[in-house]
């Protein structure tokens, strides 16, 4: 079953109404046709997507996966029915996906090679379900609350990453090198190229991550919670953001503090990439918080 946290509305839920407060879509290298992430404002819907940065170098009409994985989805929720279940959403963004793969004539060819895939994490508010959908790390504030679901596979590569750039160090290496030339990145490559052979594939354990990647997500990677009753703010954002706070604000000068200290990202905070030089930060980000009205 699909993960569910408080219960489901009846059939005669109303759709919430609200107002974007704050907004930020910011490019990791500060130019905007560069952004894996989107994020997608309707009337019955609000979602942060973020794209998978690709593990090949495959283009697709001259965009990376993450990107046109991220724009596909964005026009896809525009098909998904008010009242659709998490279940339902999911499976049309997942055909939406396949339908690019469709028509680039690569679908057999996309299945038998995960790592090929375009593929995206996704948070959405379902303004008339009054529920979180999560597939994938992406994360949201539901008044104070903070609620993310991190995987596993990304906190293993992490570690194995920060322990290379330690014993870089510990031979020499200074951190400026280590920024211009990220060996530990480097290091862990093959990892995140296998790892995709584990998108949606419970089997794997410990390793297996839910994705949206134009094939089938299986129940228990899709996360649905509801919506507190006294609901006042929703803050969603992709993972490009360490430490997700209330206020655009307070999120990026959390941020700034992490690049300042650790721009390798490999102490306080391990992440799989650090800042590239020319660069601003490490990941793209994405971040929309909303005023819930009241009645």
């Amino acid at each position: 079953m699909v993960e569910t946290h408080q219960n489901t509305p009846s059939s005669k839920s109303v759709t919430l109404h609200y107002t974007v407060e704050e907004f930020a879509l910011l490019p990791k290298t500060g130019k905007s046709e560069d952004c894996e992430d989107a994020i997608y404002i309707g009337p019955h819907f609000v979602a942060v997507i973020d794209g998978v940065t690709s593990k090949t170098a495959r283009r697709w009409d001259g965009l990376t996966g993450g990107r046109i994985a991220a724009s596909t989805l964005q026009e896809a929720f525009d098909q998904i029915p008010f009242d659709a279940t998490a279940r339902q959403a999911v499976n049309i963004l997942s055909d939406a996906i396949k339908r690019l793969y469709e028509s680039y004539d690569v679908l057999e060819s996309m299945q038998a090679n995960p790592v090929q895939r375009v593929t995206a994490a996704f948070v959405a508010v379902s303004l008339w379900r009054k529920e979180v959908w999560f597939v994938g790390d992406c994360q949201c504030l539901l008044n104070q609350e903070h609620i993310q679901h991190p995987m596993r596979i990304d906190e293993i590569t992490a570690n194995a990453r920060s322990l290379f750039l330690e014993s870089e160090i510990a031979q020499g290496k200074t951190i400026e090198e280590l920024l211009q030339h990220d060996t530990g990145r480097e290091y862990i490559q093959p990892l995140l190229e296998r790892q995709m052979l584990f998108q949606n594939t419970p089997s794997a354990g410990q390793y297996w991550f839910p994705v949206i990647g134009g094939f089938e997500v299986p129940d228990e990677g899709i996360h649905v919670q509801g919506l507190p009753t006294d609901i006042e703010t929703i803050v969603l954002a992709s993972d490009g953001y360490p430490y997700l706070k209330r206020s655009l604000h307070e999120s990026e000068q959390a941020l700034q503090e992490v690049l300042q200290d650790d721009p390798l990202l490999f102490r306080k905070y391990k992440a799989t990439k650090g800042v590239r030089e020319g660069h601003i930060s490490f990941d793209d980000r994405a971040y929309v918080k909303l005023k819930i009205k009241k009645d």
